[in-house]
């Protein structure tokens, strides 16, 4: 089956859109389905085509540079995979698409018009059930295609892997390698750095900021904290935290508020980041088990094809 998956950003981008597509679409290539990745950035990848995304003006107009792209080269039985749902606008009305929902792209008011109009007429596969309980229409959660693999070696640092911006809350993390006397090793870029870099020497904290790089220092990690908060209307609250994801394939227990679908990926949840004790961790084995149990490859696919069957 040929697939096309149109998306705003692809690997090596950094950030979870980027993350899940090329996950996805990796894993739908393993299972044998030919697949075309349309993207705004990133790199094509060996065993796929790959087609660049152009355009001016793209949080108003990008579906319309999608749809140019697009269109063109879609066969009447191809099925349509967009990492986010403003890119399914680039489809007629009566064209089944897949649509991945993510977090902001749901929590946050829509740039243009038709988000509730997508949701009513795509497949859609949100990456937890709190995104999926805001949809107001059918859909199905989307088991992430990662798979449990060598252990990281553990050591006493909280690592932090996100952008460097407010509402992510890693001056909380900040805060809470203060509070357990553990170093903090951040992984990202953003307008926060230097408020963080000031926070993390008034607090005393050893803290490395690494800038946004993709090779994660996960061997020495104690812990991942992801410590989202809403922004202040309320909105953007966090959908998931692929990071979460990517730690506990490592074996690395994770650390996270109680926020959006965070407590339905992270092995504590703290509800007051202040004063609550960390529990005890739990070990390697149990972190990947419940990965193995709730996501991986052969589910995500399973779930896909679900979809595509049923377009």
């Amino acid at each position: 089956m040929r697939i096309r998956v149109v998306t705003t950003e692809y690997p090596p981008f950094f950030g979870g859109v980027g993350t899940w597509a090329g996950a996805v679409a990796g894993a739908l290539v393993g299972a044998g389905h030919e697949v075309d990745v349309f993207a705004r950035f990133g790199e094509p990848a060996a065993d796929m085509s790959f087609h660049r995304l152009r355009g001016p003006s793209w949080n108003r107009w990008g579906h319309l540079w999608a749809a140019a792209a697009l269109r063109p080269r879609l066969g009447r039985d191809d099925v349509v995979l967009c990492s986010t749902w403003p890119l399914a606008l680039a489809l007629p009305d009566d064209r089944p698409v897949l649509v991945g929902w993510h977090g902001s792209d749901l929590t946050r008011p829509a740039l243009v018009p038709g988000r509730d109009r997508v949701a009513a007429r795509a497949k859609n596969l949100p990456v937890s059930r709190f995104l999926g309980g805001l949809l107001g229409a059918p859909h199905t959660v989307l088991p992430f295609p990662i798979e449990p693999m060598a252990p990281a070696l553990r050591g006493d640092t909280i690592l932090s892997v996100s952008r460097l911006i407010e509402p992510k809350g890693v001056d909380r993390v900040l805060r809470l390698g203060a509070r357990l006397g553990r170093p903090v090793v951040v992984v990202g870029e953003g307008p926060e750095r230097v408020k963080l870099e000031a926070l993390a020497a008034r607090l005393g904290v050893r803290a490395r900021f690494l800038g946004a790089t993709r090779d994660i220092p996960w061997d020495g990690t104690w812990a991942l904290a992801l410590l989202s908060r809403p922004y202040a209307d309320g909105s953007g609250a966090e959908g998931l935290g692929l990071v979460l994801l990517e730690a506990a394939a490592r074996g690395i227990p994770t650390i996270g508020s109680a926020v959006g679908g965070i407590p339905e990926a992270a092995s504590v949840v703290l509800r007051d980041l202040d004063n609550d004790d960390v529990p005890a961790l739990p070990p390697a084995e149990d972190v990947q088990g419940w990965l193995d149990r709730h996501h991986g490859v052969r589910r995500c696919v399973e779930t896909l094809e679900a979809a595509m069957a049923g377009r």
